[in-house]
């Protein structure tokens, strides 16, 4: 006879009580006498001494009783990693899951992209937590949310993200304006010279202009920051400004016949990210999300679709 997992980890929480049989019988719902029982049959069973006894009472472990012990945890993590495994294979498409996406990526890339996941996956109660990059990151760090999408790069070490879209920031005016006239790329030391309206100081790609123009040695014409990404491009559209905002947001725009955009020079990526944290246990429901994403993402950029 060997011993199964259960009367492995009767012992494991024997020791870790302190070899208090009464708050180890508790603890595992048994009573007291039974507990003994089993001690003495493993003993009996398998021939050895777990245990040191003095006075009737436990006392420690004897060198064979330390070695069990230690390769018993080994034992139990794994058995404990292995039923949670098959656990959430069980619940590979069903269940509850925290995203928390920043609002100008839910407007401008993932408006089409969670309509669908509902759709293909009825199973799963999506919940969509939207606040900026940076409060996601640490939301996620609490694990107050699965999964963060946020412009990437991620600002904590910790934090683990995939690429999952490609773009890039754009500088908008109306067709009135001198930049009308440039052809391509619009250098970073022209759109210096000009009033420039973007969003605050919450959103993460502002924070990218403002290290990119601080790098070049360019101090700004900060104009007008404001919240609403509409509201820079009708700024842009009835003065003489210039906006900075990601070139997917204006697909939202309903009047882009009177303004236009072009890239930076040199080129001012936008990327998104989905994101984790590093060393922590993801479930199975939680990869299975951040892969259908990818994917989506994935084939939804590539050419001719």
């Amino acid at each position: 006879m060997s011993m199964d997992i259960h009367q492995i980890q009767y012992l494991l929480t024997i020791v870790d009580t302190d070899f208090n049989l009464t708050k180890s019988a508790k603890q595992l719902n048994i009573s007291q006498p039974a507990l003994s029982k089993l001690i003495r049959e493993v003993e009996s069973t398998e021939n050895i001494q777990i245990f040191i006894h003095k006075k009737g009472r436990i006392v420690g472990l004897t060198s064979v009783g330390e070695d069990l012990i230690r390769h018993g945890r080994q034992v139990s993590t794994e058995y404990n990693a292995l039923m949670q495994s098959l656990h959430d294979h069980a619940n590979l498409r069903s269940g509850r899951i925290r995203v928390g996406i920043a609002p100008v990526i839910i407007s401008t890339v993932f408006n089409k992209a969670i309509p669908k996941f509902m759709q293909e996956n009825p199973a799963i109660e999506l919940k969509i937590v939207e606040k900026g990059a940076y409060e996601l990151q640490k939301m996620l760090l609490l694990q107050e949310i699965d999964l963060a999408v946020i412009v990437s790069p991620a600002t904590f070490p910790a934090i683990k993200e995939s690429i999952i879209y490609r773009d890039s920031v754009s500088v908008w005016f109306n067709n009135k304006h001198r930049f009308h006239e440039l052809h391509g790329a619009i250098p970073i030391e022209e759109i210096s010279k000009e009033r420039i309206v973007t969003l605050d100081d919450s959103f993460m790609v502002t924070y990218q202009i403002k290290q990119k123009l601080e790098n070049a040695g360019i101090v700004p014409n900060f104009f007008f920051q404001t919240s609403s990404w509409d509201l820079v491009l009708n700024m842009c559209k009835e003065m003489s400004t210039v906006g900075i905002i990601a070139a997917p947001i204006g697909n939202n725009y309903s009047d882009n016949k009177t303004i236009e955009h072009r890239n930076f020079e040199p080129f001012f990526p936008w990327n998104i990210s989905i994101c984790h944290v590093g060393e922590q246990y993801s479930s199975t429901l939680v990869k299975y999300v951040e892969r259908w994403f990818t994917t989506y993402f994935k084939d939804a950029q590539q050419p001719n679709n």
